[in-house]
Formats: structure tokens, sequence, C-alpha cells
């Protein structure tokens, strides 16, 4: 594999972990896959999930393939 390919592997695999402050409410990891973010997401009666945000269409999607442009929208059909 050459260098650039290695980097581009490399930089479509970033994850941050949001500091205490979280500018998202609720979002507790976001994983940069290049075209697409995964969000980690608290649920406040407990436990955890996964919703994907399109940074092409702006759209975000829950792990059924509903997509909405409102993330809380989302994420309240993940935790209902």
């Amino acid at each position: 594999m050459t260098p650039t390919l290695i980097w581009l592997a490399v930089a479509s695999t970033f994850t941050i972990y949001t500091p205490e402050g979280r500018p998202l409410p609720r979002v507790e990891a976001i994983t940069d896959r290049g075209p697409i973010l995964e969000m980690i997401v608290h649920c406040r009666r407990g436990g955890t999930g996964i919703i994907s945000y399109s940074k092409l269409e702006r759209l975000y999607c829950g792990p059924r393939g509903r997509c909405s442009g409102d993330r809380e929208a989302v994420i309240g059909r993940l935790c209902s």
C-alpha cells in the first residue's frame, strides 16, 4: 500500500470522543467515515444506539433505515 492510501484508510476511521461539555446533547462519540458520520447516542431511559449522518444528503438515519433532517427526531425514534 502506498503512503497516500494508508493515510486515507486511517483518516476515514477517526473517532472523536466528545468532552464533558459536549456540543451535541446526548452524543457520546462521533466516528468520521468520510461522507458519513456515525454517532453513538445516549438514550435518556438508559442504553445507547448508533445513528448516522450523511454529509452529502444532510440527513440523519437510524438503524431501521428511517431518515430525517432533524437529529432529535431520529434519536427519539431510536430511543423509544
